[in-house]
Parts: C-alpha cells; sequence; structure tokens
C-alpha cells in the first residue's frame, strides 16, 4: 500500500516539477529577450550618432 501512495505522488508531483521548470524557463527567455532587444536598439542608436557626427565632421574626406 506504501508503495502506491509513493507511487502516486511520483505521478503527481513529476508534472507538478515540470510545469515550475517550463515556466522559469519561459520567464528567463523572456527577460534575455527583453535584453537583446534594449542593447540591440541601443547599438543601433550609437552606430546612427556616429554616422551622423562623420557625416557632419567630413571625416574620411
Amino acid at each position: 500500500m506504501i508503495v502506491l501512495v509513493v507511487l502516486f505522488g511520483a505521478v503527481v508531483a513529476g508534472p507538478v516539477v515540470l510545469g515550475v521548470l517550463a515556466l522559469r524557463a519561459r520567464r528567463a527567455a523572456g527577460a534575455l529577450s527583453a535584453a537583446v532587444a534594449r542593447t540591440s536598439e541601443e547599438f543601433r542608436t550609437s552606430g546612427a550618432d556616429l554616422r551622423e557626427r562623420v557625416g557632419r565632421g567630413g571625416a574620411g574626406t
């Protein structure tokens, strides 16, 4: 009887643990995606600023 209780507990706990891990992974992926988007936008902005400064300064001519 004890074996059945332990087996039932493992069957019930398994999906719960997998759900919690999936939720944590999803949140981490969302945070990483936001960080990459923010960094990418900063890189594009700094590149545009550099092109504007080079264009105004006449560098390369």
